[in-house]
């Protein structure tokens, strides 16, 4: 048989189940604007009935209610969609950083301009064709020498451009490998924390939305693949290899391979080892966008223009070397101090041309000879048009095509790459912010749900609060007035 305080136990039950949801809905209301924050609900279930089935039941009507209370308070997740924003974000931070690489590529190279490098190449072979209509003129000959020096300055300018360029993108690759040790050190410290909540039977729900806050983050630098277990730890990958286990840590290391000047990026396996991690493996995240940016993108668009000049470099030289001066004596090297490609921020006009444009050789044979010595005849400019017939000259060097047509084609692939990228993050964004709105109805915070939650669970108090005051009512007739009948 039920005690006659048994009302006072449901009524202290309901009270104590009511003011926890209250805490829940004000807990969701207080986060309401929280980045990662996931609504949480707390799951009212019934108290076990009196009295339990048993041979020894006692014969009464039937089961009594005993109350309610708060089975669980879980977090209103979507795991399949969270594993989506994961990947569409991996994808995003790769778009993103080729997009802003592009354009900074295009301003760089600054073409199609009036300043851009084929405007100057241009007005360089312009000067190379005034000089041979006007051999013996010493100011077409200094303007086809100012504009060599431009022409070889603007490739400078292109090329430390470049490397600049490149050296930020080395530091954003060191810089986003130290975050992500930052983040999977962070998550083996929420890892600790979460097994000692789950073992004490309780949900950490704050602490898995910070677990699931860093994994975003985290695929938003590398693509990462999460595997949960049931302790709410979980175990992320990237091309295989593990991150963090638990409280298992395995960092990343930036450093440059022995002779090169950027750094790459390996997996630390604990032990001393370590293993490279390839740009193709990654496929996705910042880190495997900068790495593309600054060796695919910067390092192939420099190496291709150092090729050019080189390739322009060296067949200027060999015509001018075959031609004559206004002394009468053979031409010199045209470019000076470059013998390689990378030899570009060495190479030079040559100081003898442009202390004395006479030495020019706009000729292609020795003028008039008296007495035994050259008299200083200019000749023809036949030299000077065969150096201009180089604007449409296949260059071995360059593959066979002009420099005007190789130039071309760097341009138009900055170009097409440039839109494919700003595509590629345009489509990404939209996929991302369509998976976030489906997530965001499933965990986000609904203030006018919150509110109505509010009045409910409020009202439920309020009434059980009323029962707390109906028993107590009946307990005082009880105690105080029975046996006073017929006194």
């Amino acid at each position: 048989m039920r005690s006659t305080f048994f009302g006072l136990e449901i009524a202290r039950r309901g009270l104590w189940a009511q003011q926890r949801a209250l805490d829940v809905t004000g807990h969701n209301i207080a986060n309401a604007n929280t980045e990662g924050y996931s609504r949480q609900v707390a799951r009212l279930v019934a108290t076990p009935a009196y009295a339990p089935p048993s041979r020894v039941t006692p014969m009464v009507a039937g089961q009594v209610g005993t109350g309610v209370q708060v089975a669980d308070i879980t977090r209103a997740r979507d795991i399949f969609l969270d594993r989506q924003v994961r990947e569409l974000r991996s994808h995003l931070g790769r778009w993103e950083v080729r997009s802003r690489t592009l354009a900074e590529l295009e301003t760089i190279v600054g073409e199609p301009s009036d300043s851009g490098l084929s405007a100057t190449l241009n007005q360089f072979w312009e000067a190379l064709g005034v000089l041979a209509n006007q051999p013996s003129s010493i100011p077409a000959r200094t303007a086809v020498i100012e504009q060599a020096q431009a022409l070889l300055e603007r490739f400078q300018v292109i090329d430390r451009q470049l490397e600049d360029l490149q050296r930020n993108l080395d530091a954003s690759v060191v810089a986003r490998v130290q975050r992500v040790n930052e983040i999977v050190a962070r998550l083996a410290e929420v890892h600790k924390q979460v097994r000692v909540a789950t073992a004490a039977g309780q949900n950490p729900n704050d602490l898995l939305d910070e677990r699931d806050r860093l994994l975003e983050e985290l695929a938003t630098l590398l693509p990462v693949r999460v595997t949960e277990y049931p302790d709410g730890t979980v175990k992320a990958e990237v091309a295989g290899l593990t991150l963090v286990d638990g409280d298992t840590v395995h960092i990343l290391k930036a450093q440059p391979p022995s002779g090169q000047a950027f750094v790459e990026v390996y997996w630390d396996d604990g032990s001393g080892g370590t293993v490279p991690l390839d740009v193709k493996d990654l496929g996705g995240g910042e880190l495997a966008g900068l790495l593309e940016s600054r060796d695919d993108l910067v390092g192939t668009l420099r190496g291709e223009l150092q090729q050019l000049f080189f390739a322009l470099a060296k067949a200027i030289n060999r015509i001018h070397q075959q031609g004559y001066d206004l002394h009468g004596q053979p031409g010199e090297e045209f470019f000076v101090g470059i013998t390689s490609p990378a030899d570009l921020q060495a190479a030079q006009v040559n100081p003898n041309l442009v202390d004395d444009p006479a030495k020019l050789a706009a000729a292609t044979q020795q003028g008039p000879i008296a007495n035994g010595a050259p008299t200083g005849a200019p000749g023809d400019g036949s030299n000077a048009l065969a150096m201009a017939a180089l604007r449409n000259t296949p260059l071995p060097l360059l593959g066979g095509v002009t420099a005007s047509a190789y130039l071309e084609s760097i341009v138009a692939r900055l170009g097409i790459e440039g839109r494919q990228a700003q595509e590629g993050e345009r489509t990404t964004q939209l996929l991302l912010d369509q998976v976030g709105i489906q997530r965001e109805s499933v965990r986000g915070v609904s203030l006018d749900e919150e509110m109505t939650n509010l009045v409910r669970f409020q009202h439920a108090y309020a009434a059980a609060a009323r029962l707390v005051t109906a028993v107590d009512e009946m307990l005082n007739l009880l105690i105080e007035r029975t046996g006073l009948v017929g006194r």
